[in-house]
Order: structure tokens, then sequence, then C-alpha cells
């Protein structure tokens, strides 16, 4: 290999040892994929809340109320659709993008609470698999 060729190869020492992400991009492309996409990239830390939510609501909180007599189905139709659906509401409007309660902040809510009711009631009451 030339010489020439081994130094376009060394790294740019000029840029900075620490950049900042967003996600899996860097702070500086999020704007310019909300621009050409309409949407801002999820962070993984929203990510981890909605496993959290998920696991809360699916398997942890229904365990605990089991012991305490309430059924684990009805828990479950409850818990994980509520959970779910504030975790991805709240984590893509006021953490991911910092925008707030506007409207998409409520529809997010309502149609995923809707949707997840739907799939858990199917699933844990009438055994449909999806």
């Amino acid at each position: 290999m030339s010489k020439g060729r081994a130094k376009n190869r060394k790294r740019n020492t000029s840029e900075p040892a620490h950049v900042k992400m967003h996600g899996v991009i860097t702070e500086d492309r999020v704007q310019e994929q909300v621009e050409r996409t309409g949407t801002y990239p999820f962070t993984f830390a929203s990510s981890a809340i909605i496993a959290a939510a998920a696991l809360l609501g699916y398997l942890v909180l229904p365990a605990a109320l089991l012991e305490l007599g309430i059924e684990a189905r009805a828990s479950m139709l409850v818990l994980g659709p509520l959970l779910i659906s504030a975790a991805l509401a709240l984590t893509r409007y006021f953490l991911d993008s910092k925008r707030g309660p506007i409207r998409g902040f409520w529809v997010t809510l309502v149609t995923t609470l809707v949707a997840l009711l739907v799939i858990t009631y199917l699933m844990a009451f009438l055994g449909i698999a999806l």
C-alpha cells in the first residue's frame, strides 16, 4: 500500500473525542431525520422504558396481584395495555422529542391503548394467538 493511501486511512484527529448520541445516530443528525421522515428516532432509554412497562404489565404485577387473589388475566388486561401505551406516548413526546402533550401524544396514547386492549383480550380470554 502506498504512503498516500495510508495517510488517507488514518483517523482524523481534529474530530471531538466525545460525540453525543441520540439512539443510534449522532445528535446533529436528529433534525435531518425529523425533517426527512417526520419522526423522531427512538433512544435506548425509551426502548428500555417500554420494555420495562411490558414486563411489569404482563408478568411482574399480574403475578404479584395473583398472590392477593386477583385473577392474572384480568390484571393483564388492565395493566399491560395501560402501562405500555403510557410508556410509549410519554417516551415519544417527552423523552425523545420534548414536544409535550400535543395532539399526537393523545392520539398515540389512545390508539395503542385500544389496540393493545383488543390484542390482550383476544390472547388472554379467547386463546387466539396472533
